[in-house]
């Protein structure tokens, strides 16, 4: 009997220790925690949008299917400063009369540019009138031609219903004078008016589905680089002799900044900011005199020589358009291949042939030295 009582007690014994021993075990030993997957999904930052035609940038997909404003824009020495130009996506300059230069600014958005003027108008320009081979420079663009004034070798074709336009004639209510300079170099146009015309005279608002840009862009997230050809880093001298069209190189920003005549070339109406782009295309073209001896008759079909210069580099290229009046000029490498400009803002630089060797490039000649004794090594 006292076997029996023994034998019970040490069992309970046994039994508790062995649940006391579990229970540390257990509070020492706690499971790790469970957590169920979840499911995680990349978001693209560039949803709902499309990159624009102008610049190879993102932008919202409405912005990048409406056609671009080409203004005309006065470039005479009596007419600086200019106003809103720094807001333009590509800038188009060639010679016209005695070796001044005119431009063209192409608009994404003009309504977005500043409001500079009485009024609380925006001010872009000053505005001054159509010579006929940039109607054609609009037309590669698609895009609605503003100017005030013409050349009389342009009034048929502006008159044809080949091209919009927004002129004196024609939507004169997008313009306005102004009393700070005197005339004619006191037109400008203000931005949202020239929205305001365009749907009134009913002129379509966005591209058709097959349009193609003029430009072909890198990679948004691979830039294009030139491996052999003229080193820029330091300066591009374009090769006008009247207004000394040049640009200087900022390495760290990799953008040129733009001079002429002798000063920074700004925007009085976008707080004095220097003009500046990514890539500067410099294009050759034959040039005769029309008739009256002084307008310019210029080749635009066929093809010519150029430079692209981006990213502190400068490389031949050649330009070919099939037809004057209809088609696009597109920009080839030594290889034949179309050249892939980097995103951003553009100068076109329509330069004629006999003026081809006033272009210039300069260098950083102690980074080419660096460069040298590198290779050497």
């Amino acid at each position: 009997m006292k076997v029996k009582v023994i034998t019970a007690i040490l069992s309970v014994v046994l039994i508790a220790g062995a649940g006391t021993a579990a229970y540390f075990y257990m509070r020492n030993n706690k499971p790790a925690k469970t957590t169920e997957a979840v499911e995680t999904t990349t978001t693209d930052p560039y949803a709902g949008m499309a990159r624009s035609f102008l610049t190879g940038k993102y932008i919202k997909e409405a912005d990048a299917k409406r056609r671009p404003y080409a203004v005309m824009i006065n470039n005479i020495q009596d007419a600086i400063p200019q106003s809103g130009i720094s807001k333009a996506s590509i800038i188009y300059e060639s010679p016209v009369e005695g070796s001044i230069t005119r431009m063209m600014a192409l608009f994404e958005k003009p309504e977005k540019v500043n409001k500079a003027a009485p009024g609380n108008d925006s001010k872009i320009g000053s505005v001054r009138s159509c010579r006929i081979y940039y109607a054609f420079m609009a037309l590669e663009w698609d895009a609605i031609y503003c100017h005030f004034g013409q050349s009389k070798y342009a009034k048929k074709f502006l008159h044809s219903g080949k091209i919009d336009v927004i002129n004196s004639w024609k939507g004169q209510n997008a313009y306005y004078r102004t009393s700070d300079k005197p005339a004619p170099h006191n037109c400008y146009a203000d931005g949202q008016k020239l929205l305001n015309q365009r749907k009134k005279l009913k002129y379509r608002k966005n591209h058709k589905d097959d349009f193609v840009g003029v430009f072909k862009f890198a990679p948004i997230d691979k830039p294009f680089e030139i491996t052999e050809g003229e080193d820029a880093s330091k300066k591009v001298v374009v090769g006008y002799n009247y207004n000394n069209a040049t640009y200087k190189y900022n390495a760290d920003k990799k953008l040129y900044y733009r001079y002429q005549y002798g000063n920074k070339h700004v925007d009085v109406a976008n707080h004095n900011k220097q003009l500046s782009c990514t890539n500067i295309v410099i294009q050759y073209v034959k040039t005769v005199l029309y008739p009256d001896g002084k307008s310019l008759k210029m080749t635009q079909n066929g093809e010519g020589k150029g430079w692209y210069v981006t990213h502190g580099k400068a490389m031949k290229i050649t330009w070919k358009k099939a037809k004057r009046k209809s088609g696009q000029t597109k920009y080839y490498d030594e290889n034949g291949q179309e050249i892939t400009l980097n995103n951003g803002k553009t100068f076109v630089q329509i330069v004629q042939r006999e003026d081809k060797k006033r272009t210039k490039f300069k260098g950083d000649k102690k980074a080419k030295q660096a460069e040298s004794q590198t290779q050497a090594n």
